[in-house]
């Protein structure tokens, strides 16, 4: 089975309501911005970051056109100098690739070694849509299904990040 059937699969197991949306490859944030309203739900940005001594990694899911400041999330996440993590690693902890990176990749992270910190403002989307670790494949589901049945069913919580357009 693929990755992307294991997180369908789980998604199903868990009783997770979802709508599946087979579509062009969204491999950037101007693709998936374009496809939002044919999935009907918006399509957040997702970043995956660690310090320079790779001790910890994060991933970082915010609106697509929130602004994003290392500095920022850093504080507020207590990790030091975050920055882009390196691609091999997301296979390696995530089960996917740059353009298709997204907490469904969770599922993978069996070591526990990726935090998910969450862009607050996204708790007022009552959907939101992800790939299941296959850019080609967009999952639209409620927010608090991710949150309160996906996340903990793969052990992870998260912390939540303010974006304030004034700080950086």
């Amino acid at each position: 089975m693929s990755r992307a059937g294991e997180c369908l699969a789980r998604l199903d197991a868990l009783g997770i309501e979802y709508e599946l949306t087979r579509h062009e490859a969204l491999d950037t944030m101007e693709k998936c911005r374009r496809a939002e309203k044919t999935i009907g739900a918006p399509v957040p940005r997702n970043i995956f970051l660690c310090p320079r001594n790779q001790s910890v990694f994060a991933l970082y899911t915010l609106a697509s056109d929130a602004p994003f400041r290392t500095s920022q999330v850093s504080r507020q996440a207590g990790l030091s100098r975050l920055s882009f993590a390196p691609e091999d690693k997301l296979g390696e902890l995530m089960g996917t690739y740059p353009g298709a990176v997204s907490p469904l990749g969770l599922l993978f992270d069996t070591g526990m070694r990726v935090r998910f910190l969450l862009e607050e403002a996204l708790l007022r989307c009552e959907y939101l849509a992800f790939h299941p670790v296959d850019d080609t494949l967009a999952v639209k589901m409620k927010t608090k299904a991710l949150l309160e049945v996906f996340l903990p069913a793969c052990g992870h919580g998260y912390t939540l990040i303010t974006t304030n357009h004034e700080q950086g």
